[in-house]
């Protein structure tokens, strides 16, 4: 989805937030027009206080990108830096994973365009055009925060994605207070993953579906069917799978592997026998048996 700020009579880029289907996982982009050359960079550290111009090999979008991953990690794409909080489906204490802030609301690129139906608006009419510092705060859904704010709670899963928007004035280095910052902690609430990446998986598919057991999804567009393990397993399964109809078939050629998710889930598609063709609507499944080790 995209997030746009209204500001008087205009809307502006804000930010897009994207769900992964594979396994939940969060990609937010800060959205600017444009490339730069070149950034400054400071730290509450004594020793980096002083902020650093860096020039960069080739020009890099303005847009800045986080990835928040089902297992607690996150990635800060312009750094390359990464901090660990708590997995999603296990989300009990709000941390701020960013702060952002624009020296004026109408600094904000311009949207002319129209609306789609997934867009949300951060409806800011009454601010005024000064400094606003944006807080990305990732909590229990239950969380209740005081202040401005735009809350995505997912129900399911448990958590809550909050936009807090503050016109209280920040402390900024001399001579930057008419740039665009971000601000990142240097660590998260733990010094190392939570969750293994497969489990993870397994426990967002859980989350969603309420289910425990294995988990079988109906074919996409394409026919492709997903099966979600109820355990990881140590290397990617053999696999026995038998259709109520036997003029239905899965032959080893349908079946995809994803070197990330082999050892938890097992993609497939249904073909005819006699014709080849995948078929794409709901089949029935009398079994499927799994062999590899635990």
């Amino acid at each position: 989805m995209r997030i746009f700020i209204k500001h008087r009579d205009s809307l502006r880029k804000f930010l897009v937030l994207e769900s992964v289907d594979r396994d939940g996982s969060l990609i937010l982009v800060l959205r600017r027009d444009g490339d730069t050359t070149s950034c400054n960079s400071w730290s509450t550290d004594p020793k980096r206080q002083e902020p650093q111009l860096i020039h960069f090999e080739k020009p890099r979008p303005k847009n800045k990108k986080i990835t928040i991953h089902q297992s607690g990690r996150v990635n800060y794409h312009d750094t390359g830096k990464k901090i660990f909080i708590e997995p999603l489906t296990q989300t009990t204490q709000d941390f701020c994973i960013c702060r952002y802030r624009a020296p004026a609301l109408s600094r904000l690129d311009s949207f002319t365009e129209e609306l789609g139906k997934e867009d949300a608006i951060f409806d800011l009419s009454d601010f005024g055009d000064g400094p606003v510092c944006f807080s990305i705060v990732i909590g229990p859904k239950t969380l209740v925060l005081p202040g401005r704010l735009m809350k995505l709670a997912y129900e399911a899963e448990g958590y809550s994605i909050n936009i807090l928007a503050d016109e209280t004035p920040s402390v900024v280095p001399a001579g930057f207070e008419d740039n665009f910052i971000t601000l990142t902690p240097e660590q998260g609430p733990f010094l190392d993953q939570q969750m293994a990446e497969d489990q993870a998986m397994i426990s967002y598919h859980q989350a969603i579906t309420g289910s425990t057991d294995a988990i079988l999804y109906q074919p996409n567009g394409e026919g492709v069917i997903r099966m979600i393990f109820t355990v990881p397993m140590r290397t990617a399964p053999q696999f026995i799978i038998e259709l109520v109809d036997p003029t239905l078939h899965v032959s080893d050629q349908d079946v995809t592997r994803d070197g990330r998710s082999e050892n938890v889930m097992l993609k497939f598609k249904v073909r005819n026998k006699l014709t080849g063709q995948v078929i794409r609507q709901p089949v029935d499944v009398k079994s499927i048996e799994l062999h590899a080790e635990f």
